[in-house]
């Protein structure tokens, strides 16, 4: 039975010495684990997470994407680079839960493999991720390298594209978990009204600022971030809209482009391209400033192209760029009477103090008296009487001489311009209005329609240029008329023209033959 007792005992301890070798090395694998199971390192990293806010100083415009009442929203698939109290990168990614809130929770995407990084004191993020950006600490902030702005953005409707407005953030502490994003750029805004589509928008500054490339973010717990870019040559940023984006001829559509923050001393340059490759170029020589986390924002500007030289609208003729006499579109030219190849004021005189004609002899402006193709007239108070002495449908007017469309000789665009300028047929007008739309518009301070082909998006603008009775000018700003070569047969002391006002168009309209109207010119191939 002793012996038995011994035997009993000594199983028991040899059990105990057994136990007491398999926790040791239980304990010393344990010790291990860090060093050769990546498997269970990946997943206690995957269980950080970080909360991440913007600040909400913007305004209503800024990424990743916004509510109605123009709050920060983050976006599902969102994805941020951050620096987990380490000089390693580690990309995160907006959690499902998250999109379309204003706090979002960033989970770390497994890398698979285990990078070592030197310790930080603090945890640094950069949106969006990157995989090249790179951290070092310069006294008590933060500078983020290998990042890169892009030379062309995608429009997003009301806010930036995916990936052009970058944010940075500094936490107190490699503890703090709170990532309070600032806004590192600042952008423009454009707001274009008008019937085209666009699909692209380009700026550069007229001082050869640096707008895009290779860039180095500086920034401190508590402070704001600074940007610095390395690229002297980049200096165009493009705005890619795609197939188009459709503009609306009465409320402005934004155009925002993201931009470093800075002073652009002698203004920039904006050229806006549509569908059929036409171009409108916006400029400033003023300086401008793009502030950091807001926009510059600039007045609604209507998209308007103007061809020089004969315009293209479709038809068999081409239409001048701007009135008979005028230089540009948005001047109004001079006036003429129906069937007169000169104005009534001569040179060295201003338009309002023209009291004399260009014809010897006559005088009182625009009336029939100084009106070459009127024979005799008569002012009675139970009617006027003229008798016309050219261009004449009705015996009652004189002798009836079957000319009903004016000679080149009596022609003023052919009498100025030569070769086959000429002033519009009545039926050129009717089919110019039939196949294009019309848009009343201010352009320049000018008021006016812009015409625009519905057969190929050419456009002319017609400025309310009034018109001409006596040694008044008349209707300035407010009506355009404008004439045809077509006398009104109805009615042969008038000719057939075109009646603008801002509510309407009338294009069966006409003027007494010796009121001063501007002339817009056809070429005739």
């Amino acid at each position: 039975m002793q012996e038995g007792k011994v035997m009993k005992k000594t199983f028991v301890y040899s059990l105990l010495a057994i136990l007491a070798l398999t926790g040791c090395q239980t304990k010393e694998l344990e010790t291990f684990i860090p060093e050769t199971n990546e498997e269970t390192i990946i997943q206690k990293e995957e269980t950080k997470v970080f909360i991440a806010t913007i600040e909400d100083d913007f305004g209503t415009e800024t990424r990743t994407s916004l509510d109605g009442e123009g709050n920060v929203l983050w976006k599902m698939g969102n994805q941020v680079s951050i620096f987990a109290g380490s000089t390693l990168n580690e990309q995160y990614q907006v959690s499902d839960a998250s999109d379309g809130k204003t706090a979002a929770t960033l989970n770390k995407i497994p890398s698979g493999s285990f990078v070592a990084g030197t310790e930080i004191d603090n945890n640094v993020a950069f949106y969006p991720y990157a995989s090249t950006a790179e951290i070092a600490k310069s006294g008590s902030s933060y500078v983020i390298s290998g990042i890169e702005l892009p030379a062309t953005q995608t429009y997003a409707a009301g806010s930036f594209g995916d990936g052009a407005f970058p944010m940075a953030a500094v936490t107190s502490s490699a503890e703090d978990m709170n990532l309070k994003f600032k806004n590192v750029l600042g952008g423009l805004k454009l707001q274009l009204k008008g019937t085209a589509k666009i699909v692209s928008i380009t700026i550069s500054g007229n001082n050869d600022e640096k707008l895009y490339g290779d860039a180095t973010v500086t920034m401190s717990y508590g402070g704001t971030p600074s940007i610095s870019l390395s690229d002297a040559s980049a200096r165009t940023v493009t705005l890619d809209c795609g197939a188009g984006v459709a503009l609306n001829a009465e409320t402005a559509t934004p155009f925002i482009i993201a931009l470093p923050p800075m002073t652009m001393e002698e203004g920039f340059t904006v050229v806006v391209t549509d569908t059929w490759g036409k171009e409108m170029e916006i400029s400033t020589s003023k300086s401008q400033t793009i502030p950091r986390s807001n926009l510059l924002r600039m007045p609604a500007v209507d998209y308007v192209v103007l061809p020089d030289g004969p315009v293209d609208m479709g038809m068999e003729v081409q239409w001048a760029s701007c009135n008979l006499g005028a230089s540009n579109p948005m001047e109004y030219g001079d006036y003429y009477a129906w069937g007169e190849t000169a104005p009534y004021y001569t040179d060295g005189h201003s338009q309002d103090s023209y009291c004399f004609s260009w014809r010897d002899g006559k005088t009182g402006g625009y009336t029939w008296d100084s009106y070459s193709w009127c024979g005799v007239y008569n002012s009675d108070p139970e009617g006027d009487t003229v008798t016309l002495t050219k261009y004449n449908s009705d015996v009652s007017y004189g002798a009836v001489d079957d000319k009903y469309v004016l000679e080149a000789e009596d022609d003023a665009a052919q009498v100025k311009l030569g070769g086959n300028w000429r002033i519009p047929r009545y039926e050129e007008w009717e089919y110019l209005y039939s196949c294009s739309t019309w848009r009343w518009i201010t352009l320049n301070g000018i008021n006016g329609y812009l015409v625009t082909s519905t057969i190929n998006g050419n456009s002319i603008f017609l400025p309310a240029a009034g018109w001409r009775c006596s040694i008044s000018l008349v209707d300035v700003g407010s009506i355009g008329l404008y004439w045809s070569s077509d006398l009104n047969t109805m009615m042969p002391d008038a000719a057939l023209g075109v009646y603008l006002v801002s509510s309407s168009v009338d294009v069966c309209s006409g003027s007494t033959r010796y009121y001063g109207n501007p002339i817009r010119p056809v070429y005739e191939p």
